[in-house]
């Protein structure tokens, strides 16, 4: 018996020292990968003052002119009153001029968030990093998507807890759907939990919060542990025979 889990320890370690499975490279997409009845979706969370939003199946807010633009699954934010539980995530399910807003601020399939009506929170959408990486072809776009009122977000885009860029989206800066604010490129290096974050706060002297749109993707490769090439297991494949084959003779002389 001891004889065989020695055998099986050095094939194990053999089969290991000669390679391993290369991990491949996955793409996330914030509107590819929304899922409007799981919240987080995979990797993706999205909070209100760094507690998670819940899942709301339905709209209860009458006479709010977004309701056609919630999905049929639902989505996220505190509450299911659109006129008062303001902290919102959705991916339209219409055109903006279907929703009480125009096209140029939304088409469906967008994501569309709400900033909250409490000045001093932030809703975030949050990418958690599941093992240590490097992102890159980051491809990031946010516009205002309320032109029916005249407000504004900050939304600030931070990587591992440095921020990145600072937007401002309002009617004022000319930023809807056709014309955004984009930000591309870039190298980064994570390890695992670091969040890539998207912070979404009504600006300084307003009342109320409103709506930006948003796209977000990037790449992100694992970090992958270089396989030992076979001419260097060779020796200890070699040693590791020698040892089983003495073993092997031990065991026979004490028999006889």
């Amino acid at each position: 018996m001891r004889m065989r889990s020695t055998l099986a320890v050095a094939c194990l370690a053999i089969g290991s020292l000669v390679g391993s499975a290369a991990s491949q490279a996955a793409t996330y997409n914030l509107a590819t990968d929304y899922s409007n009845t799981a919240n987080p979706n995979g990797v993706w969370s999205y909070l209100y003052d760094g507690n998670p939003l819940t899942h709301q199946a339905s709209p209860t807010a009458n006479g709010n002119p977004l309701i056609p633009a919630i999905p049929a699954g639902g989505y996220f934010s505190t509450g299911p009153d659109l006129n008062s539980n303001t902290p919102d995530v959705l991916k339209a399910a219409v055109n903006g001029s279907s929703a009480g807003e125009t096209d140029l601020d939304f088409l469906a399939g967008d994501i569309v968030v709400h900033s909250p009506n409490v000045a001093s929170k932030a809703l975030s959408i949050v990418w958690t990093a599941p093992s240590a990486g490097t992102i890159s072809n980051l491809s990031l776009a946010l516009w205002y998507a309320h032109s029916t009122v005249s407000r504004s977000n900050d939304v600030t885009f931070s990587v591992a807890g440095v921020n990145q860029n600072t937007f401002t989206t309002s009617p004022t800066n000319d930023f809807n759907r056709n014309a955004p604010g984009t930000l591309t490129g870039g190298i980064f290096n994570v390890n695992a939990g670091d969040l890539v974050t998207l912070s979404f706060l009504q600006s300084a002297g307003q009342s109320f919060g409103s709506l930006t749109g948003v796209a977000e993707s990037f790449d992100f490769a694992p970090v992958v542990v270089a396989a030992t090439p076979l001419p260097a297991a060779l020796p200890f494949f070699a040693a590791s025979l020698a040892g089983l084959g003495w073993f092997g003779h031990r065991r026979r002389k004490q028999a006889a």
